[in-house]
């Protein structure tokens, strides 16, 4: 972005000096938009937020990237799903359970040239299904055919399947934003121990999990967005979003009465470590970065009023204050469980904002 504002800045330059001779300049106004894209997992992709532009990834218009580029005047791409983990950024990811579907079309050639063929035919028709986003495609393979005459009937097996994250990054990119990690280290098994089923040893056995896997998780995050770094040729400015304080204590007994397993502590300070680890990865690869364009690990805690609006993880909880959608809330998906609300998003937006100034 800043290579960008100091263009626009030159030309204004320029303009007002060909001016104070009497010759027309190029419009200020010229610079291309800045181009923002969103990767990650659930916390980018807007779970939470009530509002979705489909429900595969739960890709959202209020998710913090969103309203960052709506705040600068920004175009946006969000390439963010719903249960990513730091692999989807460079590899494809498949989706749901394979389908089948079964068509005879009329193609001519050998065995093999026939097959390859009658699926083109079959993507031109989009028989699997049409798609969505324009990240998500149907794989298809033959599974069974038969030829009669000059036609061919064959079944294919349809796996849905969404592209790396790292190909909606270009040259053009000014900003990436992503939150990812949590489950690579176990979120959802987190969530189900700590907060739902509230198991003393469960919950700290899937703490301990993620202790030990986050090193590895924050390395993989930095390979990752080290390649996302070149796609853009070095011209984006890449933004490791944190996550908020699930819970708005740092204290709570599992069982409540029996004071046996303090979850509240363990969770406080799994959490904490992961800012930690992903800070310092953050810094070192910033580091390393050569040019105007880096790495920033953004810590949106204090945006979210610190722990004020995580959720109560008590037996009789009161989420009044909370920014993020409550376990078995009624008239909620599981995948919106513990995901932040709008007031949650905006929070979010306003520390990455806060980061880019």
């Amino acid at each position: 972005m800043r290579a960008r504002r100091r263009l626009s800045i030159a030309i204004t330059s320029v303009a007002v000096g060909l001016a104070g001779i009497g010759l027309t300049a190029p419009s200020a106004t010229s610079a291309p938009p800045l181009q923002y894209v969103t990767l990650g997992d659930s916390y980018s992709a807007g779970n939470g937020s009530g509002e979705y532009t489909e429900t595969t990834c739960w890709r959202s218009p209020q998710t913090y990237g969103a309203r960052v580029a709506a705040h600068d005047g920004a175009q946006h791409i969000n390439a963010a799903c719903s249960g990513g983990v730091v692999a989807d950024i460079l590899n494809p990811r498949t989706i749901g359970t394979a389908t089948t579907a079964t068509a005879t079309y009329e193609v001519a050639g050998n065995e093999r040239v026939r097959q390859d063929k009658w699926l083109v035919q079959a993507r031109s028709q989009e028989l699997c299904g049409t798609t969505t986003q324009p990240d998500f495609s149907y794989a298809m393979a033959i599974t069974a055919s038969s030829t009669a005459g000059k036609s061919l009937a064959a079944t294919v097996s349809c796996q849905l399947t969404i592209a790396p994250q790292i190909d909606s990054v270009d040259q053009d990119t000014d900003a990436v934003f992503l939150t990812v990690g949590g489950n690579d280290i176990g979120f959802s098994n987190i969530v189900a121990m700590c907060l739902v089923l509230r198991n003393a040893a469960g919950c700290q056995g899937t703490i301990a999990q993620a202790n030990s896997k986050a090193p590895a998780m924050v390395e993989a995050t930095q390979q990752a967005l080290q390649a996302v770094h070149e796609r853009s040729r070095g011209n984006a400015e890449i933004y490791l979003v944190g996550y908020p304080n699930l819970i708005n204590t740092d204290s709570y007994s599992i069982p409540e009465a029996a004071q046996t397993f303090d979850a509240g502590a363990a969770l406080h300070a799994m959490q904490a470590r992961g800012d930690e680890l992903q800070s310092a990865g953050m810094a070192a690869l910033d580091a390393q970065a050569t040019g105007p364009h880096g790495y920033t690990f953004v810590d949106v805690k204090p945006a979210w009023g610190g722990m004020a609006h995580g959720l109560d993880p008590h037996m009789t909880p009161d989420n009044s204050e909370a920014w993020l959608v409550p376990a078995l809330a009624p008239g909620r998906q599981v995948p919106e469980w513990v995901h932040p609300t709008p007031e949650g998003y905006a929070a979010t937006a306003s520390a990455v904002i806060g980061a880019m100034r």
